[in-house]
């Protein structure tokens, strides 16, 4: 059994992936991960990739005995990005591929959700989600429904704007595909050519969508995670490759 590790976006959770387990084909385990919340605050219970990176390991790691992918969407292709070198760099069980959706690649300064220090503010973040396709017009028009999720947003959208790279010792020598949308709003086509310097083997595939390319899926990206998963991920699975 193959396990598919799936991290969500910043603000999210888990049940972005709820569809993709109820489409997994025979032979694929879909592995869904929250980033954790405080019982106590409602808020995240890590504030840095370098406190996260470790918990969102050992949550995983009872799913390495077997053969797995690392699959992360926006946010979440950064968290699994470090996951895969903290693996890689411990000589522990690592992942058949790497497969990111949605995230440019983390060395270069291609830019973030928001402003630096606009996070805390409950107007501009709404006016950022609408303008990327994260939430419909209908919902702007209602905001206190939309503000009580506010709170992981802003934790996630600065864990992303702290977070500083540090370079590899070497490129990952694992497979890594990276999937972005033709028209995302957010990342630069340039950003997510980047990928192709931090690893030895690294495809960037071009789809039709935005930013949210998992919720906004008609099974495209789904099928091509999945045969990435269950096949032998060195050739490239492509969609549409940049020049």
């Amino acid at each position: 059994m193959t396990k598919l590790v799936c991290l969500h976006h910043a603000g999210g959770n888990a049940s972005l992936f709820r569809s993709w387990g109820q489409h997994a084909p025979a032979g694929l385990d879909i592995v869904p991960v929250t980033i954790p919340v405080s019982r106590e605050s409602g808020r995240r219970l890590h504030r840095s990739t370098e406190d996260l990176i470790p918990a969102l390991a050992a949550e995983i790691e009872p799913h390495t005995n077997d053969d797995f992918v690392l699959f992360g969407k926006s946010m979440g292709g950064l968290l699994a990005y470090l996951l895969a070198r903290h693996f890689e760099q411990r000589g522990e069980r690592r992942p058949k591929a790497l497969a990111v959706a949605a995230f440019g690649a983390p060395h270069l300064p291609w830019g973030g959700f928001v402003a630096e220090g606009a996070e805390d503010d409950e107007d501009a973040l709404l006016a950022r989600l609408r303008s990327i396709g994260g939430i419909p017009d209908w919902l702007v028009r209602h905001p206190a429904w939309v503000r009580p999720f506010l709170g992981l947003l802003r934790d996630d959208t600065r864990m992303c704007a702290e977070y500083r790279h540090r370079p590899q010792g070497r490129p990952l020598s694992i497979p890594v595909r990276v999937f972005a949308g033709d028209h995302d709003p957010l990342v630069p086509r340039d950003a997510f050519a980047g990928w192709k310097e931090l690893g030895e083997d690294v495809d960037v595939s071009f789809i039709p969508g935005g930013h949210y390319l998992v919720s906004q899926d008609f099974g495209l990206l789904r099928q091509a995670i999945f045969s990435l998963a269950l096949s032998d991920p060195a050739p490239a699975c492509k969609i549409r490759a940049v020049n």
